[in-house]
């Protein structure tokens, strides 16, 4: 394995699909749960459904839920939070839930908030907080994923059970010939599901499954870590509130681009948060030939591994990196700063395609919860980070709530 953390040479190993390709960890370890999915795909297979999915992930065609995630969130509120004003409140469960609620209703109209599917969601959850850090677990210490380990049983159950409800939401659509314009439906065209009886394409549950655990767990955790640093940084919320009053937005609007464009030091907070709480911690590549890299070859079939987390963190890169400083982003455009190795959704080719998705949701959740709420630390808490594809921690993530 080498491990690089030098920006430079990680931007050609990104960028390099040809030679640096998705190797062993994602073909052998990641596919017992993603299947051939965008995450684990490689070359044309790729290309061909990251375009086929590609479109719903755009600005224009994300204006279309702003809505729903605004009215999605409000009702969690009421649900989990206001409840527990002045408690403290493990906030990871209020965001795993809020997440996938609003992802189900963006790639499969499937709404997690009707009675009958709460505990359907429940499984979802747990499941796939499960399954992350199990499968962290053994890309981490290179345990084969062999049906003879209990925990890689434990994983495959989690993934029946996900296929079985998946199967249930096509059957429900195709019986009732309802016509969607979304991720479910783009996959039922582009893989010839057409009606009930017909074979199901391994493909659509791959794609489905994929989405369904990494659409909304990142976006989880990174909710988390951004109510987790807002709590330890009162004066960041000051200034939140200052430029949502500066501008004229609240968190009783309907959030559409035009009032979230403006808001630069909010978006200059959440990439902090990004920073500071890499969700995806780590990403790797397999060379497929011979490489110089800092001149010295790296052989063939190489482990090629990212730190994304310590890129983040190093102090030659940035300045006092421990300190949460959303200022630092002020002259920092896009999702990505490649120059300072700042990639937290990835780059190039497989960058990751939800990054909008991401970063509309967290600036319409952080605007929401800063209107409505101070937030105050636990006293003595810590996340407790542990080993896992996201980035989790084991004790939740617990602040106090103040209703403003």
């Amino acid at each position: 394995m080498v491990v690089i953390c030098d920006p430079i040479v990680v931007r050609k190993v990104l960028t390099d699909t040809k030679t640096f390709v998705k190797g062993p960890d994602y073909t052998d370890k990641f596919s017992v749960v993603f299947g051939q999915g965008l995450v684990t795909s490689n070359g044309n297979k790729h290309k061909e459904d990251r375009t086929c999915l590609g479109r719903f992930f755009t600005k224009t065609n994300l204006s279309i839920y702003h809505k729903m995630i605004c009215e999605t969130t409000d009702k969690m509120i009421e649900e989990e939070l206001m409840p527990n004003v002045g408690k403290v409140v493990d906030i990871q469960t209020f965001f795993h839930i809020l997440s996938l609620r609003i992802f189900g209703m963006f790639s499969m109209g499937v709404d997690y908030s009707l009675p009958e599917n709460k505990s359907i969601a429940k499984k979802i959850n747990d499941g796939v907080k499960k399954g992350s850090s199990i499968v962290g677990k053994h890309i981490i210490f290179q345990i084969p994923m062999i049906a003879l380990i209990t925990s890689v049983r434990q994983v495959k159950k989690i993934v029946r059970f996900v296929d079985e409800h998946i199967s249930h939401i096509i059957d429900c659509r195709l019986m009732t010939h309802e016509d969607r314009d979304d991720l479910l439906g783009a996959l039922l065209e582009k893989y010839g599901k057409t009606k009930k009886n017909d074979k199901y394409d391994e493909s659509i549950h791959d794609h489905i499954r994929t989405a369904l655990a990494a659409g909304h767990d990142t976006t989880a955790f990174f909710g988390c870590y951004m109510a987790y640093l807002l709590a330890n940084h009162p004066e960041v919320q000051i200034n939140i509130r200052r430029e949502l009053e500066k501008y004229g937005v609240n968190g009783n609007m309907i959030l559409e681009e035009q009032h979230l464009s403006k808001l630069s030091y909010c978006r200059c907070a959440l990439q902090e948060v990004l920073r500071m709480y890499t969700i995806i911690p780590f990403v790797n590549r397999t060379n497929v030939k011979p490489y110089v890299i800092e001149g010295k070859v790296v052989p063939a079939n190489t482990t090629i591994l990212v730190p994304l987390s310590v890129m983040n963190r190093s102090k030659t890169i940035w300045e006092n990196p421990n300190t949460f400083c959303p200022e630092r982003f002020m002259h920092i455009q896009g999702h990505n700063n490649a120059q300072k190795g700042y990639l937290p959704f990835g780059y190039g080719t497989r960058s990751c395609i939800g990054a909008n998705l991401a970063m509309t949701e967290g600036m319409i959740m952080l605007i929401k919860l800063v209107s409505r709420f101070r937030l105050y630390p636990k006293a003595g808490f810590k996340p407790s980070i542990i080993a896992g594809i996201s980035l989790i921690s084991k004790n939740g993530i617990q602040v106090i709530l103040e209703e403003m």
